[in-house]
């Protein structure tokens, strides 16, 4: 299960990406890194919120039908993973 592993590391990247969005939307941005910026926008606005419920989803049911244990799973990864979700739907909705 090393694919789930890679893919709750990938959404947490996304995460802080959404995270230093949400920032870049409640603080004055002087424009000086549009590129970089453009690039943390598209992973945090558009891949963070679906990748997350999904992949969250996924391992979430997974462990409960007890095809994957902690012990290989990152548990601190896949719990900041469930608070940003949560963090993301109260944002979102």
């Amino acid at each position: 299960m090393r694919w789930i592993r890679f893919v709750l590391k990938f959404a947490f990247i996304c995460n802080l990406c959404f995270i230093f969005g949400q920032i870049l939307r409640i603080t004055t941005y002087d424009h000086s890194l549009d590129m970089m910026v453009n690039h943390i926008v598209v992973l945090g606005l558009g891949v963070a919120f679906p990748l997350n419920f999904l992949i969250c989803a996924v391992t979430g049911i997974l462990l409960l039908l007890k095809k994957i244990e902690w012990k290989p799973l990152p548990p601190w990864l896949f719990l900041c993973n469930m608070a940003v979700l949560i963090f993301q739907l109260i944002v979102n909705y």
